[in-house]
This record gives structure tokens, C-alpha cells and sequence, in this order.
């Protein structure tokens, strides 16, 4: 049993120690950027690596802190999205195709 009792302290500490924005205010899996101050959304888009942040009541975009969470065929470009304190800010990076970069569409 004193395995089972610290595996819950550790699964109880681990829970705890989650930052406001992985637990109350996340929608699901999703940041939902306009409710939230534009630093706020950075900081989770960046602690998590790669995630959906919610963009309006029926958008989403999947964001991510550099190109490593990009696939090898896709490069990254800059982010801007709506927050509670701004219009438009820079929430992190958007994985894009290499192949239609530069590509203007008619």
C-alpha cells in the first residue's frame, strides 16, 4: 500500500502544480485567445510546444512555438490573433506548406 499512497501524493502534486491557464480557463484542449490577455495565450501556446487555440466561437487555429512542431514538409509564419487586451497580437507560430510558400493564388 505505501505504493499506491505515493503514487496518488505524486499524481495530487503534479495536478496542483499546473498553471491557471492548463486548467480553468482552457476549453477542452483549447485556449480560447479572446477571453484571455495576449501574454497569457503566448506563454500557454509556449509551455505546451503545439496546441488549438480558439480564435472566435466556430475558429480555431493550431499554433505552435517553433518549426520542430512542424511536420519536415512545412515551414512556420507568425501568428496574429485576437485577445482580451488586443485586437490583433502575436499568439505564437502557424505550421504552413513549403511547397505553396510564396504561391499567390489568382
Amino acid at each position: 500500500m505505501p505504493t499506491l499512497a505515493r503514487a496518488l501524493t505524486i499524481a495530487l502534486i503534479a495536478v496542483t502544480a499546473l498553471p491557471p491557464v492548463a486548467s480553468a480557463q482552457v476549453v477542452g484542449d483549447r485556449i480560447p485567445a479572446p477571453a484571455l490577455p495576449c501574454g497569457q495565450v503566448l506563454a500557454a501556446v509556449n509551455q505546451r510546444g503545439a496546441t488549438l487555440v480558439s480564435t472566435g466561437p466556430y475558429t480555431y487555429e493550431r499554433l505552435v512555438r517553433d518549426i520542430g512542431f512542424c511536420t519536415i514538409e512545412q515551414t512556420t509564419e507568425p501568428y496574429y490573433g485576437p485577445s482580451a487586451n488586443a485586437g490583433q497580437c502575436f499568439l505564437g507560430y502557424r505550421c504552413k506548406d513549403r511547397m505553396t510558400e510564396g504561391r499567390r493564388s489568382n
